[in-house]
C-alpha cells in the first residue's frame, strides 16, 4: 500500500513526495527511485522537514511511527486499522489532540465510489448485512481476518448506525492460521439498528456486498461490481396489497420501484482520500475519518475477537 500512496502523492501538483522511509532498504530505494524522491533513513530528521506523512507499514508498527511524528506536529494518514490495539489507537488520538495535527484513519471505503453514491442519503438503517470474502493474502497475514477485512465493514456500520454497539456476539475459526480466517459478528445498537458481518479470506473468489434495510428502503451495495441498487415501495402499496387476492400474489415489479443508483466509476478512492487529508491539513475541511473513528473501529474489532475466542476457536495445528 505504501507504493500506491507514494504514487498518489507524487502525481499531485499541490504536494511533494519528500521522502520514502522503510525498514526494508531495498524496497524504499525502489519506490523512491520510481517517483523521484530520496530514501530517508532517519525518521526524526524527516519529521522536521515535512507537513504530513502517510503510514502504510505493518499494523503493529503504526503506533510507534505515528507518535513521534505527531509530537513534532506532523499530520498523519494511517492505513487501516489505525493501530494493532484499541489502547494504542487511543494513544494516537490523544497525541493528535495534544499536538493539534491532523490524524486521519485510512478507511478507504468511505471514499469508494459505491459508498459515495449513497453518501447524501439520510439512511437511518434498521438492519445492515455485510459480506466480505477474499482469497488468502500474505499482505495482511500479520493480523487475522477481523482486523484485515471485517474492519472495513465495521467502520461503515458504525458510521451509518451513528454510534457504538451495545452488544457484540461473534463466532470464527482458523483454516490456515495463525489467526482467525473466518468470522461472523452480530452488532446491536442502542437505537435499535442491528448489523451482521461475515468475513473470510479462504474464498476462491472475491465478494464485497453490503445490504442495508431502512423504513421504506432497501439498498444493495456491490463493491466488486461497482453497482448500487435501491428498492422502495410504490405509492399505495399497502392498500393495493390489502385488496389483492393472496392466492395470486403480484409480481415484485408491481409492488416496488427499483433504481440503479449512479456510481461514478471514474473516481479513484485512494486519490480522493489523499485529497481529503491535504484539505484537512490546510484547514479547508474537517477530517473525513478521524483518528477517534479509527480507534472505535479497532475497539469493536477487539470485542468481536474476544467473542470469537470465548467461543473456543480451535487452531488447525
Amino acid at each position: 500500500m505504501g507504493h500506491y500512496h507514494a504514487r498518489a502523492v507524487a502525481a499531485r501538483d499541490d504536494a511533494v513526495l519528500a521522502g520514502v522511509f522503510d525498514i526494508d532498504r531495498a524496497r524504499a530505494a525502489h519506490v523512491a527511485a520510481e517517483y523521484g524522491a530520496p530514501v530517508v533513513e532517519d525518521l526524526e530528521r524527516l519529521a522536521g522537514e515535512i507537513d504530513g506523512a502517510v503510514i502504510a507499514a505493518t499494523t503493529k508498527a503504526h503506533r510507534d511511527l505515528a507518535l513521534p511524528l505527531l509530537a513534532r506536529k506532523v499530520s498523519v494518514l494511517i492505513e487501516k486499522p489505525i493501530a494493532a490495539t484499541s489502547a494504542e489507537a487511543r494513544e494516537i488520538v490523544a497525541a493528535a489532540e495534544k499536538s493539534g495535527a491532523v490524524a486521519q484513519a485510512g478507511h478507504i471505503l468511505r471514499f469508494d465510489p459505491v459508498s459515495q453514491a449513497v453518501a447524501g442519503r439520510d439512511l437511518a438503517p434498521r438492519y445492515i448485512e455485510v459480506e466480505w470474502a477474499a482469497p488468502f493474502s500474505f499482505r495482511g497475514a500479520d493480523v487475522g481476518v477481523v482486523m484485515d477485512l471485517m474492519i472495513h465493514g465495521l467502520d461503515l456500520v458504525l458510521h451509518w448506525a451513528g454510534g457504538m454497539p451495545s452488544q457484540v456476539d461473534a463466532v470464527g475459526g482458523i483454516v490456515m492460521g495463525p489467526d482467525e480466517d473466518f468470522a461472523n459478528a452480530r452488532l446491536a445498537f442502542p437505537n435499535g439498528c442491528v448489523a451482521t458481518l461475515t468475513a473470510t479470506r479462504m474464498s476462491r473468489t472475491r465478494q464485497r456486498v453490503i445490504r442495508l434495510f431502512a423504513d421504506g428502503l432497501y439498498l444493495k451495495l456491490d463493491y466488486a461490481a461497482r453497482k448500487v441498487e435501491a428498492v422502495t415501495a410504490k405509492p399505495g402499496l399497502a392498500e393495493y396489497a390489502k385488496n389483492r387476492d393472496a392466492r395470486t400474489p403480484p409480481p415484485m415489479e408491481e409492488l416496488v420501484a427499483v433504481e440503479s443508483v449512479a456510481v461514478d466509476g471514474t473516481r479513484d478512492a485512494l486519490k480522493d482520500q489523499l485529497a481529503s487529508f491535504l484539505a484537512a491539513m490546510r484547514g479547508e475541511a474537517p477530517v473525513a475519518v478521524s483518528a477517534r473513528e479509527g480507534a472505535q473501529a479497532v475497539e469493536v474489532a477487539e470485542e468481536v475477537l474476544r467473542a470469537v475466542h470465548a467461543g473456543g476457536m480451535k487452531s488447525n495445528a
